[in-house]
Protein backbone atom coordinates (compact mmCIF):
# COMPACT_ATOMS: atom_id res chain seq x y z
CA UNK A 1 0.00 0.00 0.00
CA UNK A 2 1.33 3.42 -0.92
CA UNK A 3 2.00 5.65 2.05
CA UNK A 4 3.25 9.24 2.02
CA UNK A 5 6.15 9.91 4.37
CA UNK A 6 4.94 11.77 7.50
CA UNK A 7 7.51 14.54 7.93
CA UNK A 8 6.32 15.89 11.28
CA UNK A 9 5.00 12.88 13.23
CA UNK A 10 7.79 10.71 14.73
CA UNK A 11 5.44 7.83 15.64
CA UNK A 12 4.17 7.60 12.07
CA UNK A 13 7.75 7.84 10.79
CA UNK A 14 8.61 4.67 12.70
CA UNK A 15 5.47 2.98 11.35
CA UNK A 16 6.41 4.04 7.82
CA UNK A 17 9.90 2.57 8.32
CA UNK A 18 8.53 -0.72 9.70
CA UNK A 19 5.77 -1.20 7.10
CA UNK A 20 7.52 -0.14 3.91
CA UNK A 21 11.24 -0.64 4.59
CA UNK A 22 11.70 -3.54 6.99
CA UNK A 23 8.82 -5.54 5.52
CA UNK A 24 10.32 -5.38 2.04
CA UNK A 25 11.71 -8.84 1.25
CA UNK A 26 14.67 -7.32 -0.60
CA UNK A 27 15.35 -4.94 2.31
CA UNK A 28 15.48 -2.12 -0.22
CA UNK A 29 16.05 1.14 1.60
CA UNK A 30 13.62 3.96 0.86
CA UNK A 31 14.96 7.28 -0.37
CA UNK A 32 12.26 9.12 1.61
CA UNK A 33 13.02 7.44 4.91
CA UNK A 34 15.86 8.98 7.00
CA UNK A 35 15.87 5.88 9.20
CA UNK A 36 17.37 3.99 6.28
CA UNK A 37 20.90 4.51 4.95
CA UNK A 38 20.49 7.82 3.08
CA UNK A 39 20.05 8.17 -0.68
CA UNK A 40 21.62 11.58 -1.22
CA UNK A 41 20.10 12.78 2.06
CA UNK A 42 21.41 16.13 3.25
CA UNK A 43 22.60 16.69 6.80
CA UNK A 44 23.37 20.29 7.69
CA UNK A 45 23.24 21.19 4.01
CA UNK A 46 25.80 18.52 3.06
CA UNK A 47 24.95 15.73 0.67
CA UNK A 48 25.65 12.43 2.40
CA UNK A 49 27.14 9.31 0.81
CA UNK A 50 24.84 7.04 -1.17
CA UNK A 51 24.67 3.32 -1.75
CA UNK A 52 27.27 1.50 -3.75
CA UNK A 53 30.58 -0.18 -3.10
CA UNK A 54 31.19 -0.07 0.64
CA UNK A 55 34.74 1.22 0.29
CA UNK A 56 34.19 3.77 -2.48
CA UNK A 57 30.69 4.94 -1.54
CA UNK A 58 31.87 8.06 0.38
CA UNK A 59 33.35 9.41 -2.86
CA UNK A 60 29.85 9.67 -4.32
CA UNK A 61 29.21 12.60 -2.01
CA UNK A 62 30.50 15.89 -3.42
CA UNK A 63 31.55 17.25 -0.04
CA UNK A 64 33.65 14.25 0.96
CA UNK A 65 35.14 14.05 -2.53
CA UNK A 66 36.42 17.61 -2.09
CA UNK A 67 37.81 16.81 1.35
CA UNK A 68 39.55 13.70 0.02
CA UNK A 69 41.08 15.55 -2.94
CA UNK A 70 42.37 18.42 -0.80
CA UNK A 71 43.72 16.08 1.87
CA UNK A 72 45.47 13.96 -0.77
CA UNK A 73 47.35 16.97 -2.16
CA UNK A 74 48.21 18.15 1.34
CA UNK A 75 49.61 14.77 2.40
CA UNK A 76 51.59 14.49 -0.83
CA UNK A 77 53.17 17.89 -0.15
CA UNK A 78 53.94 16.90 3.46
CA UNK A 79 55.78 13.75 2.40
CA UNK A 80 57.68 15.53 -0.36
CA UNK A 81 58.77 18.25 2.07
CA UNK A 82 60.54 15.71 4.29
CA UNK A 83 62.89 14.93 1.41
CA UNK A 84 63.45 18.63 0.67
CA UNK A 85 64.10 19.40 4.34
CA UNK A 86 66.63 16.59 4.65
CA UNK A 87 68.48 17.69 1.52
CA UNK A 88 68.43 21.37 2.54
CA UNK A 89 69.83 20.78 6.05
CA UNK A 90 72.59 18.53 4.74
CA UNK A 91 73.48 21.12 2.09
CA UNK A 92 73.73 23.91 4.68
CA UNK A 93 75.44 22.06 7.53
CA UNK A 94 76.98 18.94 5.92
CA UNK A 95 76.20 17.25 9.24
CA UNK A 96 73.96 14.30 10.00
CA UNK A 97 73.84 15.36 13.65
CA UNK A 98 72.41 18.75 12.66
CA UNK A 99 69.75 16.99 10.62
CA UNK A 100 68.71 15.00 13.67
CA UNK A 101 68.51 18.15 15.79
CA UNK A 102 66.41 19.98 13.18
CA UNK A 103 63.96 17.08 12.89
CA UNK A 104 63.69 16.76 16.67
CA UNK A 105 63.19 20.49 17.28
CA UNK A 106 60.71 20.81 14.42
CA UNK A 107 58.58 17.98 15.82
CA UNK A 108 58.09 19.68 19.21
CA UNK A 109 55.47 22.29 18.13
CA UNK A 110 53.51 19.59 16.33
CA UNK A 111 53.31 17.48 19.48
CA UNK A 112 52.67 20.28 21.97
CA UNK A 113 50.05 22.15 19.93
CA UNK A 114 48.01 19.16 18.74
CA UNK A 115 45.42 19.49 21.57
CA UNK A 116 45.00 23.17 20.64
CA UNK A 117 44.09 22.08 17.13
CA UNK A 118 41.16 20.15 18.54
CA UNK A 119 39.95 23.13 20.56
CA UNK A 120 40.02 25.37 17.48
CA UNK A 121 38.18 22.76 15.43
CA UNK A 122 35.38 22.72 18.00
CA UNK A 123 35.24 26.51 18.37
CA UNK A 124 35.48 27.23 14.65
CA UNK A 125 34.55 25.25 11.57
CA UNK A 126 37.07 22.41 11.02
CA UNK A 127 37.11 23.21 7.31
CA UNK A 128 38.01 26.84 8.03
CA UNK A 129 40.91 25.65 10.22
CA UNK A 130 42.10 23.33 7.44
CA UNK A 131 41.86 26.02 4.77
CA UNK A 132 43.62 28.64 6.91
CA UNK A 133 46.40 26.25 7.91
CA UNK A 134 46.95 25.26 4.28
CA UNK A 135 47.21 28.89 3.17
CA UNK A 136 49.83 29.68 5.82
CA UNK A 137 51.72 26.47 4.97
CA UNK A 138 51.80 27.56 1.33
CA UNK A 139 53.17 30.97 2.35
CA UNK A 140 55.90 29.47 4.56
CA UNK A 141 56.87 26.96 1.89
CA UNK A 142 57.01 29.70 -0.74
CA UNK A 143 59.16 31.84 1.55
CA UNK A 144 61.60 28.97 2.03
CA UNK A 145 61.73 28.43 -1.74
CA UNK A 146 62.53 32.13 -2.22
CA UNK A 147 65.34 31.98 0.36
CA UNK A 148 66.85 28.96 -1.41
CA UNK A 149 66.52 30.62 -4.83
CA UNK A 150 68.34 33.76 -3.64
CA UNK A 151 70.93 31.71 -1.74
CA UNK A 152 70.00 33.60 1.43
CA UNK A 153 68.83 30.62 3.48
CA UNK A 154 70.48 30.01 6.85
CA UNK A 155 70.03 27.20 9.32
CA UNK A 156 67.98 29.39 11.69
CA UNK A 157 65.55 30.02 8.84
CA UNK A 158 65.09 26.27 8.57
CA UNK A 159 64.47 25.89 12.31
CA UNK A 160 61.81 28.62 12.29
CA UNK A 161 60.03 27.57 9.12
CA UNK A 162 60.11 23.83 9.86
CA UNK A 163 58.81 24.51 13.37
CA UNK A 164 56.06 26.72 11.96
CA UNK A 165 55.00 24.04 9.49
CA UNK A 166 54.94 21.49 12.31
CA UNK A 167 52.70 23.78 14.38
CA UNK A 168 50.32 24.19 11.44
CA UNK A 169 50.18 20.41 11.03
CA UNK A 170 49.04 20.26 14.66
CA UNK A 171 46.08 22.47 13.75
CA UNK A 172 45.32 20.84 10.41
CA UNK A 173 45.19 17.13 11.22
CA UNK A 174 42.70 17.14 14.14
CA UNK A 175 40.41 19.30 12.00
CA UNK A 176 40.74 16.93 9.05
CA UNK A 177 39.55 14.03 11.22
CA UNK A 178 36.80 15.87 13.08
CA UNK A 179 35.14 17.11 9.87
CA UNK A 180 34.57 13.63 8.41
CA UNK A 181 31.42 12.82 10.47
CA UNK A 182 29.76 15.97 9.11
CA UNK A 183 30.27 14.85 5.51
CA UNK A 184 29.36 11.14 5.50
CA UNK A 185 26.70 9.15 7.27
CA UNK A 186 27.47 6.89 10.19
CA UNK A 187 27.62 3.67 8.18
CA UNK A 188 30.26 5.12 5.86
CA UNK A 189 32.71 6.41 8.47
CA UNK A 190 35.07 3.44 8.24
CA UNK A 191 35.11 3.60 4.45
CA UNK A 192 35.80 7.35 4.51
CA UNK A 193 38.64 6.97 7.01
CA UNK A 194 40.04 4.01 5.08
CA UNK A 195 40.20 6.11 1.91
CA UNK A 196 42.05 8.83 3.80
CA UNK A 197 44.45 6.37 5.43
CA UNK A 198 45.03 4.69 2.07
CA UNK A 199 45.99 7.98 0.45
CA UNK A 200 48.36 8.65 3.35
CA UNK A 201 50.14 5.35 2.70
CA UNK A 202 50.32 5.99 -1.05
CA UNK A 203 51.60 9.53 -0.42
CA UNK A 204 54.37 8.17 1.82
CA UNK A 205 55.61 6.23 -1.23
CA UNK A 206 54.88 8.68 -4.06
CA UNK A 207 55.81 11.87 -2.20
CA UNK A 208 59.50 11.06 -1.61
CA UNK A 209 59.82 9.49 -5.07
CA UNK A 210 58.39 12.56 -6.84
CA UNK A 211 60.43 14.90 -4.64
CA UNK A 212 63.61 13.06 -5.53
CA UNK A 213 62.77 13.25 -9.23
CA UNK A 214 62.04 16.99 -9.12
CA UNK A 215 65.21 17.60 -7.09
CA UNK A 216 67.31 15.76 -9.64
CA UNK A 217 65.76 17.47 -12.67
CA UNK A 218 65.01 21.03 -11.51
CA UNK A 219 66.61 21.71 -8.14
CA UNK A 220 65.60 22.35 -4.55
CA UNK A 221 63.78 25.66 -4.89
CA UNK A 222 61.50 24.28 -7.62
CA UNK A 223 60.67 21.35 -5.36
CA UNK A 224 59.77 23.66 -2.47
CA UNK A 225 57.78 25.90 -4.81
CA UNK A 226 55.83 22.89 -6.09
CA UNK A 227 54.98 21.98 -2.49
CA UNK A 228 53.71 25.53 -1.94
CA UNK A 229 51.47 25.21 -5.00
CA UNK A 230 50.06 21.90 -3.73
CA UNK A 231 49.22 23.48 -0.37
CA UNK A 232 47.62 26.43 -2.14
CA UNK A 233 45.44 24.19 -4.31
CA UNK A 234 44.37 22.18 -1.27
CA UNK A 235 43.47 25.45 0.52
CA UNK A 236 41.28 26.46 -2.43
CA UNK A 237 39.52 23.08 -2.35
CA UNK A 238 38.90 23.39 1.39
CA UNK A 239 37.58 26.93 0.88
CA UNK A 240 35.09 25.56 -1.66
CA UNK A 241 34.15 22.86 0.84
CA UNK A 242 33.63 25.50 3.55
CA UNK A 243 31.01 27.16 1.35
CA UNK A 244 29.23 23.81 1.08
CA UNK A 245 29.22 23.05 4.80
CA UNK A 246 26.80 25.33 6.61
CA UNK A 247 28.21 27.01 9.76
CA UNK A 248 25.76 25.11 11.94
CA UNK A 249 26.14 21.81 10.12
CA UNK A 250 24.98 18.90 12.23
CA UNK A 251 26.77 15.65 12.78
CA UNK A 252 25.00 12.34 12.19
CA UNK A 253 23.88 12.11 15.82
CA UNK A 254 22.19 15.46 15.75
CA UNK A 255 24.64 17.79 17.46
CA UNK A 256 26.38 20.96 16.45
CA UNK A 257 29.88 20.80 15.03
CA UNK A 258 30.89 24.08 16.61
CA UNK A 259 29.91 23.25 20.16
CA UNK A 260 32.52 25.19 22.16
CA UNK A 261 30.96 28.40 23.43
CA UNK A 262 32.19 31.68 22.00
CA UNK A 263 34.70 33.34 24.28
CA UNK A 264 35.34 30.17 26.29
CA UNK A 265 38.82 29.99 27.69
CA UNK A 266 41.04 27.73 25.59
CA UNK A 267 42.51 25.91 28.57
CA UNK A 268 39.10 25.30 30.13
CA UNK A 269 37.81 24.04 26.78
CA UNK A 270 40.77 21.67 26.55
CA UNK A 271 40.22 20.53 30.14
CA UNK A 272 36.59 19.85 29.28
CA UNK A 273 37.72 17.62 26.42
CA UNK A 274 40.17 15.75 28.66
CA UNK A 275 37.50 15.16 31.32
CA UNK A 276 35.06 13.94 28.71
CA UNK A 277 37.56 11.56 27.08
CA UNK A 278 38.71 10.15 30.42
CA UNK A 279 35.13 9.74 31.65
CA UNK A 280 34.08 7.59 28.70
CA UNK A 281 35.39 4.03 29.27
CA UNK A 282 35.69 3.22 25.56
CA UNK A 283 37.46 6.45 24.61
CA UNK A 284 39.73 6.15 27.66
CA UNK A 285 40.73 2.60 26.73
CA UNK A 286 41.39 3.55 23.10
CA UNK A 287 43.63 6.40 24.28
CA UNK A 288 45.58 4.04 26.55
CA UNK A 289 45.98 1.56 23.69
CA UNK A 290 47.29 4.37 21.47
CA UNK A 291 49.83 5.35 24.13
CA UNK A 292 51.00 1.74 24.41
CA UNK A 293 51.30 1.39 20.63
CA UNK A 294 53.20 4.68 20.39
CA UNK A 295 55.73 3.66 23.04
CA UNK A 296 56.13 0.13 21.68
CA UNK A 297 56.30 0.87 17.95
CA UNK A 298 58.12 4.14 17.16
CA UNK A 299 61.57 3.38 18.56
CA UNK A 300 61.69 -0.40 18.10
CA UNK A 301 60.56 -0.24 14.47
CA UNK A 302 62.95 2.51 13.34
CA UNK A 303 65.90 2.07 15.71
CA UNK A 304 65.61 -1.68 16.17
CA UNK A 305 64.54 -2.30 12.58
CA UNK A 306 67.54 -0.51 11.10
CA UNK A 307 69.96 -2.41 13.35
CA UNK A 308 68.21 -5.71 12.65
CA UNK A 309 68.59 -5.08 8.92
CA UNK A 310 72.28 -4.33 9.36
CA UNK A 311 72.95 -7.35 11.57
CA UNK A 312 70.91 -10.11 9.93
CA UNK A 313 69.00 -9.03 6.85
CA UNK A 314 71.55 -7.55 4.46
CA UNK A 315 72.06 -3.87 5.30
CA UNK A 316 70.33 -0.55 4.67
CA UNK A 317 68.60 -1.79 1.53
CA UNK A 318 66.85 -4.46 3.58
CA UNK A 319 65.55 -1.80 5.99
CA UNK A 320 64.07 0.11 3.07
CA UNK A 321 62.44 -3.10 1.89
CA UNK A 322 60.95 -3.69 5.34
CA UNK A 323 59.44 -0.20 5.41
CA UNK A 324 58.05 -0.59 1.89
CA UNK A 325 56.49 -3.97 2.66
CA UNK A 326 55.07 -2.57 5.89
CA UNK A 327 53.54 0.28 3.88
CA UNK A 328 51.88 -2.17 1.49
CA UNK A 329 50.52 -4.09 4.47
CA UNK A 330 49.19 -0.85 5.93
CA UNK A 331 47.39 -0.04 2.69
CA UNK A 332 45.79 -3.50 2.63
CA UNK A 333 44.75 -3.18 6.28
CA UNK A 334 43.12 0.21 5.74
CA UNK A 335 41.22 -0.96 2.66
CA UNK A 336 40.07 -4.10 4.48
CA UNK A 337 38.71 -2.10 7.40
CA UNK A 338 36.91 0.27 5.05
CA UNK A 339 35.27 -2.60 3.17
CA UNK A 340 33.54 -3.96 6.29
CA UNK A 341 30.16 -2.27 6.50
CA UNK A 342 29.30 -3.48 10.00
CA UNK A 343 32.05 -4.50 12.41
CA UNK A 344 30.72 -6.18 15.54
CA UNK A 345 32.40 -6.65 18.93
CA UNK A 346 34.73 -3.76 18.29
CA UNK A 347 36.12 -3.91 21.82
CA UNK A 348 37.27 -7.49 21.29
CA UNK A 349 38.65 -6.56 17.85
CA UNK A 350 40.60 -3.69 19.46
CA UNK A 351 42.19 -5.91 22.10
CA UNK A 352 42.91 -8.88 19.81
CA UNK A 353 44.47 -6.61 17.16
CA UNK A 354 46.74 -5.04 19.79
CA UNK A 355 47.80 -8.49 20.99
CA UNK A 356 48.47 -9.65 17.41
CA UNK A 357 50.67 -6.61 16.85
CA UNK A 358 52.55 -7.46 20.04
CA UNK A 359 53.15 -11.02 18.86
CA UNK A 360 54.40 -9.75 15.50
CA UNK A 361 56.79 -7.18 16.97
CA UNK A 362 58.12 -9.71 19.48
CA UNK A 363 58.66 -12.27 16.73
CA UNK A 364 61.02 -9.86 14.93
CA UNK A 365 63.56 -10.74 17.63
CA UNK A 366 63.85 -14.19 16.07
CA UNK A 367 63.56 -13.29 12.36
CA UNK A 368 66.35 -15.31 10.68
CA UNK A 369 66.18 -13.74 7.21
CA UNK A 370 64.62 -10.98 5.12
CA UNK A 371 61.67 -13.09 3.91
CA UNK A 372 60.45 -13.82 7.44
CA UNK A 373 61.04 -10.22 8.53
CA UNK A 374 59.04 -8.94 5.54
CA UNK A 375 56.15 -11.25 6.39
CA UNK A 376 56.13 -9.93 9.96
CA UNK A 377 56.44 -6.30 8.78
CA UNK A 378 53.50 -6.73 6.40
CA UNK A 379 51.42 -8.35 9.15
CA UNK A 380 52.25 -5.60 11.65
CA UNK A 381 51.50 -2.86 9.11
CA UNK A 382 48.22 -4.47 8.08
CA UNK A 383 47.03 -4.92 11.68
CA UNK A 384 48.12 -1.43 12.75
CA UNK A 385 46.38 0.27 9.83
CA UNK A 386 43.22 -1.82 10.25
CA UNK A 387 43.14 -0.84 13.91
CA UNK A 388 43.77 2.83 13.08
CA UNK A 389 40.72 2.99 10.80
CA UNK A 390 38.56 1.23 13.40
CA UNK A 391 39.77 3.55 16.17
CA UNK A 392 39.32 6.78 14.22
CA UNK A 393 35.82 5.80 13.10
CA UNK A 394 34.86 4.63 16.59
CA UNK A 395 36.05 7.86 18.20
CA UNK A 396 34.23 9.98 15.60
CA UNK A 397 31.05 8.01 16.15
CA UNK A 398 31.22 7.98 19.94
CA UNK A 399 32.32 11.58 20.57
CA UNK A 400 29.67 13.97 21.81
CA UNK A 401 28.62 16.81 19.48
CA UNK A 402 30.92 19.79 19.84
CA UNK A 403 33.73 17.68 21.34
CA UNK A 404 34.82 15.72 18.28
CA UNK A 405 37.76 18.00 17.51
CA UNK A 406 39.14 17.77 21.03
CA UNK A 407 38.70 14.00 21.21
CA UNK A 408 40.47 13.51 17.87
CA UNK A 409 43.31 15.84 18.87
CA UNK A 410 43.79 13.97 22.16
CA UNK A 411 43.87 10.70 20.20
CA UNK A 412 46.55 12.16 17.92
CA UNK A 413 48.48 13.40 20.94
CA UNK A 414 48.32 9.92 22.50
CA UNK A 415 49.66 8.43 19.27
CA UNK A 416 52.70 10.73 18.89
CA UNK A 417 53.57 12.29 22.25
CA UNK A 418 55.88 9.49 23.37
CA UNK A 419 57.87 9.24 20.13
CA UNK A 420 61.02 10.84 21.63
CA UNK A 421 60.86 8.61 24.73
CA UNK A 422 60.35 5.53 22.57
CA UNK A 423 63.42 6.38 20.48
CA UNK A 424 65.55 6.93 23.60
CA UNK A 425 64.40 3.71 25.27
CA UNK A 426 65.03 1.70 22.11
CA UNK A 427 68.52 3.18 21.90
CA UNK A 428 69.24 2.20 25.50
CA UNK A 429 67.84 -1.32 25.19
CA UNK A 430 69.71 -2.04 21.99
CA UNK A 431 72.95 -1.58 23.93
CA UNK A 432 71.92 -4.61 25.99
CA UNK A 433 70.62 -6.77 23.16
CA UNK A 434 68.86 -6.28 19.84
CA UNK A 435 66.39 -9.05 20.68
CA UNK A 436 65.44 -7.35 23.95
CA UNK A 437 64.19 -4.29 22.02
CA UNK A 438 61.59 -6.31 20.12
CA UNK A 439 60.69 -8.60 23.01
CA UNK A 440 60.12 -5.63 25.33
CA UNK A 441 58.00 -3.86 22.70
CA UNK A 442 55.94 -6.98 22.03
CA UNK A 443 55.49 -7.56 25.75
CA UNK A 444 54.30 -3.98 26.23
CA UNK A 445 51.65 -4.41 23.52
CA UNK A 446 50.46 -7.69 25.04
CA UNK A 447 50.32 -6.00 28.45
CA UNK A 448 48.34 -3.11 26.92
CA UNK A 449 45.80 -5.58 25.49
CA UNK A 450 45.56 -7.31 28.87
CA UNK A 451 44.92 -4.03 30.70
CA UNK A 452 42.27 -3.11 28.14
CA UNK A 453 40.60 -6.49 28.65
CA UNK A 454 40.06 -5.59 32.31
CA UNK A 455 37.43 -3.10 31.15
CA UNK A 456 34.06 -4.83 31.09
CA UNK A 457 32.82 -2.24 28.63
CA UNK A 458 35.54 -3.14 26.11
CA UNK A 459 34.78 -6.84 26.48
CA UNK A 460 31.07 -6.43 25.89
CA UNK A 461 30.63 -3.34 23.69
CA UNK A 462 29.43 -4.06 20.15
Amino acid sequence: MCMAYPTNVPTLQIRYHERLCLSNTTRRRDRKCPRCVPFGRKVGGVEMSVRGSALLSPLKGTAFRRLWAGASLSMLADQAFLVSLTWLVLRITESGASLGVVLAVASVPGIVLTPLGGVLSDKLSPVVVMSSASIVRAVLMGLLALLVLTDAVRIWHVYLLAGGLSALDALYYPASMSVVPTLVDRDRLKAANALTQGVEQISSILGPALAGLVLALFGLWINLGANAVLFLISAAIFAALARTVAPGARTFDGGETGGAEDGANTLSALAEGVRYAWGDPVIRTIMLVLVGINLAMAGPIYVGGSLLSEARLGGAGAFGTLLAVGGVGSLIGAMTAGSIERLRRRGIVELVSTAVMGAGVGALAFAPNLAVACFLAASIGMTASFLAVVNISWLQERSAPGLTGRVMSLAMFSAIALDPISYVLAGLLVELSLSIVFLAAGGLLLFTALVGAMSRTMRTVD
